[in-house]
């Protein structure tokens, strides 16, 4: 039996630079001669591991981390209803038992007359297998004098409303469903739903004042850390940037900070889709839009990091202005907010 220790180089040698690993005893350290010179073995117990950064990884040779380009596949939902249009935006994406929850913005501009051709609404759509989405009429408010519309909210929070499911166990009933929107240069306001369609505020002022706010900001329960997280534009360095904060109410939001970055240029970023990866929940992703002022174009590219402030961004496009179709518009190439494992295919 071989008895040389195994340290975190042995162990990576004898391992496929892929997936996830999930190996590797809490106990086991690096003993003998080889702990003056190797560094000890990461105790990551049966947990799952992305190989996103360099966090597992010693040395590399002959080979490199490469992210790969999601393929085009099915259109889930076109926004062809009177109250939404060619300007709707900003979808969440979440699953929630036995349905696939989305929410998003209605809006048209008219490019005949150079403006908006009705108010913002927030709109709701549902699915049992996340391909096909049908839009409920739920008679909640009234659009051109019938209310046989899947609006959920109008007025106030309707630019960039980001909705999701509270993990966190002490969570109240009538606010087992949370979001936060914003309007611009005013602040993020709280909101609570019982059961995700019908929504009232949780504050009537807003509960984060410090940003920009005309993005899709977000916030969700961060069960590894039992506490809250948002994130939002604000303006930094002279570029469109993201902020965090945590809580542990969703009202009183401490310990802002902007996010930082290992090895990226400074950029424009549009918005920050970040969320918990919901096979490894200790680490972050997300999946920032960069955006190009000259052109008026974005395109989402991937981050990942492991406290939530720190964060590696990898400089290629996941899905690149030139990738069919349509995707060279004015701001029209943004990641959905929300991974969403479509049934079936675990």
């Amino acid at each position: 039996m071989n008895s040389k220790p195994l340290t975190r180089r042995t162990w990576l040698k004898t391992t496929t630079l892929a997936g996830a690993a999930t190996a590797l005893s809490p106990g086991l350290t690096a003993v003998g001669n080889a702990a003056a010179t190797q560094p000890p073995v990461l105790a990551i117990g049966s947990r799952r591991e992305l190989f996103l950064d360099d966090f597992l990884i010693e040395s590399l040779q002959h080979a490199k981390l490469q992210p790969h380009s999601p393929e085009p596949r099915d259109v889930v939902i076109t926004c062809d209803a009177p109250w939404e249009g060619n300007t709707s935006a900003y979808y969440t994406l979440m699953a929630d038992n036995d349905r696939i929850r989305m929410y998003y913005r209605g809006s048209h501009w008219d490019v005949v007359s150079k403006k908006a051709a009705h108010p913002e609404f927030t709109c709701y759509a549902e699915s049992r297998d996340g391909l096909n989405f049908t839009k409920p009429e739920l008679g909640l408010f009234e659009f051109s004098g019938a209310k046989a519309n899947n609006i959920i909210l109008t007025g106030t929070g309707t630019h960039c409303f980001a909705a999701f499911k509270d993990g966190n166990p002490a969570a109240a009933p009538e606010a087992r469903y949370k979001a936060v929107s914003a309007v611009f240069k005013k602040g993020l306001f709280a909101y609570q739903s019982a059961d995700g369609v019908h929504w009232s505020w949780i504050k009537k002022e807003p509960v984060i004042t410090d940003g920009a706010f005309d993005s899709q900001n977000l916030a969700f329960w961060d069960a590894a850390r039992g506490e809250y997280r948002a994130y939002w534009r604000f303006f930094g360095n002279g570029v469109r940037a993201i902020r965090t904060a945590t809580s542990k109410d969703f009202v009183r939001w401490e310990n802002q900070a902007d996010l930082r970055f290992v090895d990226s240029p400074v950029e424009h970023l549009y918005t920050n889709a970040v969320m918990p990866y919901f096979r490894a929940p200790h680490l972050f992703i997300g999946f920032p839009t960069r955006f190009q002022p000259k052109n008026q174009q974005v395109e989402p590219v991937l981050m990942s990091s492991r406290d939530g402030v720190l964060f590696k961004r990898w400089p290629e496009p996941l899905i690149p202005i030139t990738a069919p179709k349509d995707r060279d518009g004015n701001r029209s190439n943004y990641m959905t907010w929300g991974l969403i494992q479509l049934p079936g295919q675990d």
